[in-house]
């Protein structure tokens, strides 16, 4: 079992611990619900090191991730970021992720996916590129990664690296120094809300601790996995490993938009055509809002009002804003309709839920 950084510190200001990934990570400080609401309405830091971090660098990094990547990398400016997706032949779904092009090397770029598809994406990249001129570095156990998160995530991280950031746009970053510890940072996130990400060049556990304890002295609440997970929720974000594997295609997780098929070839790219181009779409990811003291969890089945099954829940959980149990699944398309009413089975019984194609909690 791998373990973050931080562990032994965080385990002495009694956060809970527990396992996500193959990591031993916090869970939570406090409570999943003040976590959750801290975000919404302040700020909170996340410590997500288990994330995978890989540098893909020299003559050949384009060509190698043009091939590879969803995305027409050629497209991607100096210090930019996307998100993307990693697909296998049949057009399945290998890792979702984002890429990062330096500011001021074209030919170098950092790639944060899954921790749980880490050796999976190592071996797809270094398979890859053989015969070609370019470097693949893994970086995750040699750098930390922290994001702060919230609508006051702005001030509190400009006092932490004494900018302005007010004019760092979103997917965008750049490279620094903070406390003698190199640093990327980037304006990104996966909670619905304004955010910035620091990934620092150290896995010296006394610099991250001054780090860590600096930026939670600003007002930013220490935020474990757990609310990590409920505010994804909330924006609608899938998680793979629990919302889309490699059985599924960007079509039907809707994820069409991580996909350029305007450029000329990449892995995944005929099977995805074909798919499209045959209509033959089994099922679409939808959001799910409960209408009754009811949480959709991990694979309930979801039936119509004939008591059909016509999908299954994927992931679920309770929005803290609104008080409702809601959840991501796959239903047959004709059901992937906004305000569409259909029912999971629940303990049993049968319980009422709606389905939504947008956010339950607006992106900011």
């Amino acid at each position: 079992m791998k373990e973050i950084p931080l562990l032994p510190f965080y385990s002495s200001i009694n956060a809970e611990i527990g396992e996500f990934a193959g990591w031993r990570s916090p869970l939570w400080f406090t409570s999943n619900r003040e976590e959750h609401l801290a975000v919404r309405s302040g700020a909170g830091l996340f410590d997500i090191t288990h994330m995978t971090r890989i540098a893909v660098r020299g003559r050949d990094a384009q060509t190698l991730l043009q091939h590879v990547l969803t995305i027409d990398i050629q497209k991607l400016k100096l210090g930019k970021m996307k998100y993307c997706l990693i697909c296998n032949e049949n057009g399945g779904i290998i890792d979702d992720l984002t890429i990062f092009r330096h500011p001021d090397k074209q030919d170098h770029f950092i790639i944060v996916s899954n921790a749980i598809t880490h050796d999976k994406v190592l071996e797809e990249l270094e398979k890859r590129s053989e015969k070609l001129d370019v470097e693949i570095q893994d970086l995750t156990f040699n750098t930390s990664l922290y994001a702060l998160q919230g609508p006051k995530s702005l001030e509190l991280a400009s006092k932490f690296t004494g900018r302005d950031l007010s004019i760092l746009k979103w997917f965008t970053g750049f490279e620094t120094i903070i406390d003698d510890v190199p640093v990327l940072i980037t304006r990104s996130g996966y909670t619905g809300e304004n955010g910035y990400e620091f990934m620092f060049w150290t896995w010296d556990i006394e610099k991250l601790r001054k780090v860590w304890s600096r930026i939670i002295a600003l007002g930013a609440a220490p935020c474990g996995l757990a609310s990590r997970d409920s505010l994804r929720l909330e924006a609608g974000y899938p998680l793979y490993g629990i919302d889309m594997d490699e059985e599924t295609n960007p079509i039907e997780a809707r994820l069409d938009f991580a996909i350029d098929l305007s450029k000329e070839y990449f892995i995944g790219k005929e099977a995805i055509m074909k798919i499209l181009e045959s209509k033959q779409i089994r099922r679409l990811l939808v959001g799910l809002k409960s209408t009754e003291k009811a949480i959709p969890r991990r694979r309930y089945e979801i039936l119509d009002r004939n008591n059909h099954t016509v999908g299954n829940v994927t992931s679920g959980g309770f929005s803290f804003i609104f008080g409702i149990g809601i959840g991501l699944g796959y239903v047959k398309p004709e059901y992937a309709n906004e305000g569409e009413k259909l029912k999971i089975k629940y303990r049993e019984k049968h319980r009422e839920i709606e389905v939504t194609l947008k956010p339950v909690v607006p992106h900011k």
